[in-house]
C-alpha cells in the first residue's frame, strides 16, 4: 500500500471551507484519508512554509478532438506554430499541463462518430485524467422528439449513445444549424424554427437542459452560443439567458448549481458591454461559465464548429494582405460543422476587448463559484501562460503593466472601473480547482482535499500569506511556473524539474441514470433503423472497446 504524508503546509481547500490552514495531509491508495491503516512506510514531503492546494482541472479544451490532427498537419508547415507548439503531440500537452499543476481535462467537443479518434487519443495521453463532452446538437434521429417535447425518449437515447461512445456530458453548439449545408448560410434568428423541421434552435437548448437534469449526469448542458467573436454573439446570448432564467428547473445533482455552462464566455461581447451576463449570474445560480481568457500568442490553432466565426474569419483574409489563408473545413452528415486554421491573436485588434471581458466578468461576477478559468486551450492561449493570467487576476499592478504592452489604446472606459478589483489567493483556487470540480458534478473527488478525495496536490515552494500578492506578483508567477511538486492520486509525478510519464490516467464517463425502462428497447431499435436508413453507418458500430482499467464510471 502506497502512503504518502504532505506535512504542516499551509492549506488552501475552498470545496471544505480550509482557506490558509497549516495542516497535514493524508494519502493512502490514491485517496486522502483520515489516518493510515498502519504507519510503515509512509513516504513524507516536508511542506513547512510552503502552499498546498488541489491540483488544477481545465474544464474547457481541446486536445482531442476530431480537429486536432487538422492543426497539426497545418502546423507542420508553418516554422512559427512548429517552435511555438513543438508539434503539439500528446506528450508536449501532458507536460505542459502537469507543468502548470493540472491533472483532469475535458474535450469539450467531439462529435459521436469521431469518438473513437479521442479516446484512441485519451488511451495515449499520459497521466492526466480525462473526460470528453458529445456534441449532440445536430443528429436529426432526434428530430421528432425535439419536436414533440417528448424529454423522457432523448434521455433514453443519448444515455444509450453516452454509453456506447463513453462520453461525460453533452454539448450544444450551433443546434441544427447543419440544416443548411452551404457554409455561407448562417440562421438568423435562435427562434426561427427551420425548413425542414418545426422547431427552433431554442427548443433544442429547452429540451437539452430537461434531457440533461432528466438523466442526473454530473455536468450541466455545456453550451457554445453561436456567433463567437461577432456581433450576432451577444445576440443570440441574449436570448439564450432569457430562455434559462424563464425555465423551472433545479439541478438534481447536488455537486452543482447550474443547469447550463457557457464555454469561452469572454467571447460573446464584441462591444465588451458585459452587463446583461453579469447582472443575469449575479442574479440566478443557473448558469455559470469558463472564462476563455486571450493570451496573445505569436501563434494559435483555431478549432471551431461556428460559421459565424470562420465566414467572418475568411472575411477577414480577404480584407487584409496576407498571402495564405489555411484552412480545414467539413461537415459531418447529420451532425456539425468542423473547421480548423491557424491565426495569430494581435494585441491591436477587437481580441483586447475579448481580454477585457475576461478580467470584466472574473472580477464582477459575485459568486466566484460561477466561474471557472479556462483559456480555450489552445484557441486563446497556451497553457504555459496560466502564471501570468494569476498575476492579471490577483494584482491590478501586474495588469497596468501588461496593458503597457498592448497597441491598442481602445479599451473600453469601464474597464478603468476594475482597476482596483482583483481576486484573493483563495479565489483563484476556486476557480482554477474548486469551481471546475463543482461544476463538473465530481466535487467530493477532484478539486479538493477532503477524506476519499483523489489525492492530486499541488504544493508551491512559498508561503503565500508572507508575500503582498498586489506588489510581489512576480513571486507567485515565478512559483507557479516551477510549482515544486504535483501529486497525481498519491504519486508524485512532478518534482522540481523531473516529470514521470509513466502513470497512465482514466477516462471520466457518465451515462445518466434512466427512470423510465417501458419501451426503451423499442425506441432503440427504431433508432437504429434511422441510421441504417439514413446514415452512411450504423448505429452499433459506434461502440468502442477500450479495457475496463481505463475507465471511471461517474453516477
Amino acid at each position: 500500500m502506497s502512503k504518502l504524508i504532505v506535512k504542516s503546509g499551509l492549506v488552501f481547500d475552498p470545496l471544505n471551507n480550509i482557506n490558509g490552514e497549516v495542516k497535514d495531509i493524508l494519502i493512502e491508495d490514491g485517496k486522502i484519508v483520515e489516518k493510515f491503516s498502519s504507519t510503515k512506510n509512509v513516504n513524507e514531503i516536508d511542506a513547512k512554509n510552503k502552499t498546498v492546494i488541489p491540483a488544477a482541472i481545465d474544464i474547457h479544451t481541446h486536445i482531442a478532438s476530431q480537429q486536432v490532427n487538422w492543426a497539426r498537419l497545418l502546423g507542420s508547415k508553418d516554422k512559427t506554430f512548429k517552435k511555438t507548439w513543438q508539434e503539439f503531440t500528446l506528450n508536449k500537452i501532458a507536460i505542459d499541463y502537469i507543468n502548470n499543476g493540472y491533472t483532469f481535462l475535458l474535450e469539450a467537443n467531439v462529435f459521436p462518430s469521431l469518438s473513437k479518434q479521442t479516446i484512441f487519443d485519451f488511451q495515449h495521453l499520459p497521466v492526466l485524467d480525462k473526460a470528453m463532452l458529445l456534441n449532440i446538437s445536430n443528429l436529426w434521429a432526434l428530430e421528432l422528439e425535439y419536436q414533440r417535447g417528448k424529454v423522457e425518449d432523448i434521455a433514453i437515447f443519448l444515455s444509450d449513445l453516452l454509453s456506447k461512445t463513453y462520453g461525460f456530458g453533452l454539448k450544444v453548439y450551433n443546434p441544427f444549424e447543419a440544416e443548411s449545408w452551404n457554409f455561407k448560410e448562417l440562421r438568423k434568428d435562435l427562434s426561427q424554427n427551420g425548413r425542414l423541421y418545426n422547431f427552433s434552435a431554442l427548443d433544442v437548448y429547452e429540451n437539452l437542459i430537461k434531457t440533461n437534469e432528466y438523466l442526473n449526469l454530473p455536468h450541466s448542458l455545456h453550451a457554445h452560443v453561436e456567433g463567437y467573436e461577432t456581433e450576432q454573439a451577444k445576440i443570440n446570448l441574449s436570448a439564450i439567458l432569457k430562455k434559462i432564467n424563464s425555465l423551472e428547473i433545479q439541478p438534481k445533482v447536488n455537486d452543482r448549481s447550474q443547469i447550463i455552462h457557457l464555454a469561452h464566455a469572454s467571447s460573446y461581447s464584441i462591444d465588451s458591454d458585459n452587463s446583461e451576463l453579469i447582472k443575469s449570474l449575479n442574479n440566478s445560480e443557473k448558469i455559470d461559465l469558463d472564462l476563455g481568457i486571450i493570451c496573445f500568442d505569436t501563434i494559435n490553432p483555431m478549432m471551431t464548429s461556428d460559421r459565424w466565426l470562420i465566414n467572418q474569419e475568411i472575411k477577414n483574409y480577404v480584407n487584409s494582405n496576407e498571402k495564405n489563408y489555411n484552412l480545414f473545413r467539413s461537415a459531418i452528415e447529420f451532425e456539425g460543422d468542423s473547421f480548423t486554421s491557424l491565426r495569430k491573436i494581435e494585441k491591436s485588434n477587437h481580441f483586447v476587448n475579448l481580454w477585457a471581458n475576461a478580467i470584466d466578468l472574473a472580477l464582477n461576477i459575485k459568486n466566484k463559484w460561477q466561474i471557472q478559468l479556462s483559456l480555450n486551450y489552445p484557441n486563446y492561449g497556451d497553457i504555459n501562460n496560466i502564471p501570468k493570467v494569476a498575476t492579471w487576476l490577483l494584482s491590478s499592478e501586474a495588469r497596468v503593466k501588461f496593458l503597457e504592452e498592448l497597441v491598442s489604446k481602445s479599451l473600453p472606459e469601464k474597464f478603468e472601473e476594475n482597476s482596483d478589483k482583483t481576486l484573493t489567493f483563495n479565489e483563484f483556487v476556486i476557480i482554477s480547482r474548486a469551481s471546475p470540480a463543482k461544476s463538473l458534478g465530481i466535487g467530493k473527488i477532484k478539486g479538493n482535499l477532503g477524506i476519499n478525495a483523489d489525492g492530486d496536490i499541488n504544493i508551491l515552494d512559498v508561503n503565500i500569506n508572507d508575500i503582498d500578492l498586489s506588489k510581489d506578483y512576480a513571486i507567485l508567477e515565478s512559483e507557479l511556473q516551477n510549482i515544486e511538486y504535483v501529486i497525481k492520486a498519491g504519486e508524485i509525478i512532478k518534482n522540481k524539474e523531473n516529470i514521470d510519464l509513466q502513470p497512465q490516467g482514466e477516462i471520466f464517463w457518465s451515462n445518466g441514470k434512466i427512470e423510465k425502462q417501458e419501451g426503451l428497447d423499442f425506441l432503440m431499435s427504431k433508432k437504429k433503423e434511422f441510421y441504417q436508413k439514413y446514415y452512411s453507418y450504423f448505429y452499433d458500430t459506434l461502440k468502442i472497446s477500450i479495457d475496463n482499467r481505463f475507465l471511471r464510471n461517474i453516477s
